[in-house]
């Protein structure tokens, strides 16, 4: 259902896949998997259609929750890989990465993971060999059925003259939601300080707030509305490259990538009025670059 939604946005705007990748920031090719099936999409990179496209993404961020609350169902399943993209593989992700995971698509040996959320922002990159495709255990194709009788009496309702979108966001209304769309805030502001943004539930509401580069390397200021904090993420880095964040009170918080192409920062205070920025410094120190300042919303 999400998958058919992507496509119909995609040929309504009549763009191309490299002029949607350069619109959303997010490569040609990861379009063109997502949209193929061949990997679940990032939920920022659904949110990233909002500005890129110009319209509301409400209906395929609804969409989103439901696949990913079936994706669940399928991980739950005994004999169900853990972290299985919608069509591709099952690659375990590292929790300090996961979030440079609500993380990067930025090559095809990196699995794609929505803990809790991929780019927003992304510049094309090419590395590694392909993973091979694993054949579906019986388990999870078992789970994957479940899920969808339990979703198909709720999604029905698209023949009653709604959208498959607008039912979609109905039924989701007379469900519980997921756990992960449930999670409290772990810490808040001045608690935050130093502190992993997705241990802290604070990447349950991140949106990235500025962003730049620094040759190949994206550099995002992510910020938590719920924490009242913010962090740094790079992405289509190389090891030994650094992110980091900071505030107009001095708090800084630094870290490099020790592996792979991609990771975030420890939390600083974002509450009004202080300014927040992020950095990134290449591999070695040779270039560095900051986005623009910015200062905490003070509506969601």
């Amino acid at each position: 259902m999400l998958r058919a939604e992507l496509r119909v946005v995609k040929e309504i705007s009549g763009l191309s896949y490299t002029q949607l990748g350069q619109r959303t920031h997010y490569s040609r090719s990861s379009w063109e998997r997502w949209l193929n099936g061949k990997q679940f999409p990032p939920r920022a990179a659904v949110e990233s259609l909002g500005p890129g496209l110009g319209r509301d993404v409400s209906d395929l961020l609804v969409l989103w929750e439901q696949a990913s609350v079936a994706r669940a169902t399928e991980e739950a399943a005994p004999g169900g890989p853990a972290g299985a993209a919608e069509g591709g593989d099952a690659v375990p992700v590292e929790p300090q990465q996961a979030e440079a995971g609500e993380a990067a698509d930025a090559a095809d040996a990196v699995a794609t993971s929505d803990r809790p959320g991929q780019p927003s922002a992304a510049a094309e990159a090419a590395t590694g060999p392909r993973r091979r495709r694993r054949l579906v255990p019986v388990g999870l194709f078992v789970a994957a059925s479940i899920a969808a009788v339990v979703l198909v009496p709720e999604l029905s309702h698209a023949h009653d003259g709604r959208t498959p979108a607008a039912a979609a966001s109905a039924a989701a209304a007379r469900h519980t939601a997921s756990p992960a769309a449930t999670a409290l805030p772990g810490c808040l502001a001045e608690g935050c300080v130093g502190k992993d943004p997705q241990a802290m539930h604070c990447t349950e509401d991140a949106r990235t707030l500025e962003v730049t580069t620094v040759q190949k390397m994206v550099v995002e200021m992510r910020y938590s509305k719920a924490c009242s904090s913010a962090w740094g993420r790079i992405t289509y880095a190389s090891t030994g490259a650094i992110v980091d964040v900071d505030n107009s009170s001095g708090e800084t918080e630094p870290m490099p990538v020790h592996w792979g192409y991609d990771v975030y920062s420890p939390m600083v205070n974002a509450s009004a009025p202080l300014q927040i920025w992020a950095c990134g410094t290449l591999a070695g120190g040779s270039n560095r670059a900051c986005t623009a300042h910015a200062t905490a919303p003070t509506t969601p």
